[in-house]
């Protein structure tokens, strides 16, 4: 099967790895060469995503086509199905995701519980909004919002112009009732072609500068509400007739769920499956939009801590440290073959497993320290 990834960035790596002993043909359309996916494929096609032409192209090498991120212009997507071609998750569902509005409206209409919202078309809409909920409301980005970009806080009248001037430039903006979270969580959801339905555990994940920086799963975590995520989950699926792995943000408050974002893809805080579950979700993914059974989506170790590895400064990337990683027994380093280094840029990511919490995440800070970039 000759399976084509729009998008040639860590995600799309990942599954190639997980899945190339399957012999799988994997094809990459990248906006860069020598990306982090094109380094493992000898199928690497260079060019725009957003271009119809070279899509068109890019498509006729491949059986089935799937999407690595959620900004590629709908109406490509659209054309890739009226193609003939499959594409999987679909251009519906992934239009849906796109626009965090039409995202919260569709929630709210399954009954999906969620922080309130409305739409924001002036200074007074976002007046209107705190009359009723308070301050502070996040003004958000309703398009190509991710890692906090998008977003701004309000905690007063006198913020709301510099909030609105600063995201307008984004196209069109909501506003949503802040949440004093007790946790943020989050899981995978994965739904196969033919309809069958799986849910990876519940992690904590843990935010620095509004970017992932910790994700912490544990064998019996969160029991009082595993069962309502995967209710939220598998009805969120279901409705769509979804294919492929699913990424679910959510808040914890008060021993209740909030879904805060949905992501249409495999997902960072669910990186800890490779080495931490029966079947990763990038290997569950692909046996999704296949069409093949699914695999265990259980853990097979009491926890699981993962840390991302984050560009701390903007300059070509040197990593060094590597062979004291590699020392510590039961901790699994990734490197994504990143170029250039970024503040905040996602370069790689290590995951300890083991018996226990605290202690795993005291190793994974240990062995990120090692790594110099």
């Amino acid at each position: 099967m000759k399976i084509g990834i729009l998008g040639g960035g860590q995600l799309a790596r990942m599954i190639i790895e997980e899945n190339s002993r399957y012999g799988f043909d994997f094809h990459v359309l990248t906006k860069e060469a020598d990306s982090p996916a094109g380094r493992i494929t000898m199928f690497e096609t260079v060019g725009d995503w957003n271009n119809a032409d070279t899509v068109k192209e890019f498509i006729s090498h491949c059986d089935v086509i799937t999407l690595e991120n959620e900004f590629i212009d709908y109406h490509i997507l659209e054309c890739i199905e009226s193609s003939g071609k499959k594409l999987l998750p679909g251009s519906s569902s992934v239009k849906m995701i796109q626009d965090k509005m039409i995202q919260k409206d569709t929630l709210s209409s399954l009954g999906i519980p969620v922080a309130d919202f409305c739409e924001v078309n002036s200074e007074e809409d976002v007046k209107n909004f705190v009359r009723e909920h308070g301050y502070p409301v996040i003004l958000k980005s309703r398009t190509m919002g991710y890692d906090g970009k998008g977003n701004a806080k309000i905690e007063n009248e006198e913020g709301i112009h510099s909030a609105m001037e600063m995201l307008s430039k984004r196209g069109k903006l909501m506003c949503e009732r802040f949440i004093d979270f007790d946790k943020e969580i989050a899981t995978q959801a994965v739904r196969s072609s033919a309809g069958e339905f799986r849910m990876y555990p519940v992690v904590e994940t843990i935010q620095e500068h509004h970017i992932c920086k910790y994700v912490i799963a544990e064998e019996n975590g969160f029991p009082e509400i595993r069962k309502q995520a995967e209710e939220i989950s598998r009805k969120l699926l279901e409705s769509m007739s979804y294919a492929g792995v699913m990424g679910i943000e959510m808040f914890l408050c008060e021993g209740k769920i909030l879904v805060n974002e949905l992501a249409p893809r495999v997902h960072n805080s669910g990186h800890y499956t490779i080495e931490a579950c029966g079947c990763s979700q990038f290997e569950n993914h692909i046996r999704a939009i296949a069409g093949l059974p699914l695999g265990n989506t259980e853990l097979n170790v009491p926890a699981a801590v993962m840390i991302n590895i984050l560009g701390k400064a903007d300059m070509t990337a040197d990593t060094r440290g590597i062979s004291e990683v590699m020392k510590m027994d039961n901790v699994f380093l990734h490197l994504y073959g990143k170029k250039e280094s970024r503040v905040g840029r996602k370069l790689g990511h290590i995951t300890a497993t083991g018996e226990e919490t605290e202690s795993l995440l005291k190793r994974a800070a240990e062995a990120r320290g090692f790594l110099a970039i």
